[in-house]
């Protein structure tokens, strides 16, 4: 195929039964795998491995060589860029090498040995959001009328009208992002038309992408029922973009007094923290929050299971 969604390709011509409108369906269905933000992402890192290459006289940077490769992640690392940069700018080129024909340089034990070492000598923990838990969401309740002091040219306070309605939006969002464990990029791609009212004024809420269920999962989520009045369903549930929602559950939790450090995942992590105290067990949270992999769950509610363990039951045994 000719689909070229990144650089060139070495590939063969596409036959010549594919007509343009065929090459646009497929190319639709490809873009459709993976969600907008992590399509940028990968094309600003093939995008700085391509200029980096062609510096270093590859002027076919398209397929690369392992070495190749191994080279540019090393200087990534040497200029101070994090693990996490490193992993994304490695699963780029393997995307990139993969959706082009081309066989994936990264799947190399050198590479691998290669990011090992760098993981070993610069890895440090993730900074992990702050958990939106349910106390927390009540204090945001409590204050997200009040109206704020915007700084900008002057400093000027919100008007009655316009803190109710910030606040009321603000409070629709942190509690979707909690109870539907969203991430910031599926609520932003959120539509009216995946939301169903129910007649308690809950809502069944159709997560249409994710990184890890791209095929629509659906979580049960409570939706403020005002919000339903007069809406087209074409258009987006907050009209947000991810950062955008990431700032604004940050502003919403510091007006709270909670402080700094909450992002647009922090739903999640709250909503993950407080089935683990309840309860829950690890196979049913991964369905509720759409985790093909134990590791991120396992990670936010690792203080909750600890409370769960031998160690606590011991004790609660004598005391009981």
């Amino acid at each position: 195929m000719t689909i070229q969604p990144y650089g060139e390709t070495s590939g063969p011509p596409a036959p010549a039964t594919l007509t343009a409108q065929d090459q646009r369906r497929i190319q639709d269905a490809l873009d459709s795998s993976t969600s907008a933000n992590t399509r940028r992402a990968y094309n600003q890192a093939w995008l700085r491995f391509e200029a980096w290459a062609r510096e270093r006289g590859a002027s076919h940077p398209l397929p690369a060589s392992p070495e190749l490769v191994a080279a540019f992640l090393a200087e990534l690392a040497e200029a101070g860029k994090s693990v996490a940069t490193l992993r994304l700018a490695k699963s780029a080129l393997a995307e990139v090498h993969r959706s082009t024909g081309n066989q994936d340089p990264t799947d190399n034990e050198g590479v691998r040995k290669v990011m090992a070492g760098i993981a070993r000598v610069n890895g440090r923990p993730q900074r992990q959001a702050k958990p939106l838990t349910e106390t927390a969401l009540a204090a945001v309740k409590a204050t997200a009328m009040q109206p704020r002091r915007h700084q900008g040219r002057a400093v000027r306070a919100e008007n009655a009208w316009a803190a109710r309605r910030r606040g009321q939006v603000d409070v629709a969002l942190l509690s979707v992002l909690r109870d539907g464990l969203l991430r910031r990029s599926e609520a932003s791609e959120l539509r009216w038309g995946d939301v169903e009212v129910q007649e308690d004024g809950s809502a069944r809420l159709h997560v249409r992408r994710s990184k890890t269920y791209p095929e629509a999962a659906a979580a049960l989520v409570a939706i403020m029922p005002e919000g339903f009045a007069v809406v087209d369903p074409s258009t987006p549930v907050f009209g947000l973009s991810a950062s955008q929602i990431g700032r604004r559950v940050n502003a919403a939790a510091k007006a709270a007094g909670l402080g700094e450090g909450f992002t647009g995942h922090s739903g999640r992590v709250g909503m993950a923290q407080d089935l683990a105290a309840a309860g829950v067990e690890l196979p049913a949270l991964m369905t509720a929050g759409r985790w093909k992999s134990s590791k991120m769950p396992a990670r936010y509610t690792e203080g909750q299971a600890a409370g769960r363990g031998a160690v606590a039951r011991y004790y609660q045994e004598r005391r009981g």
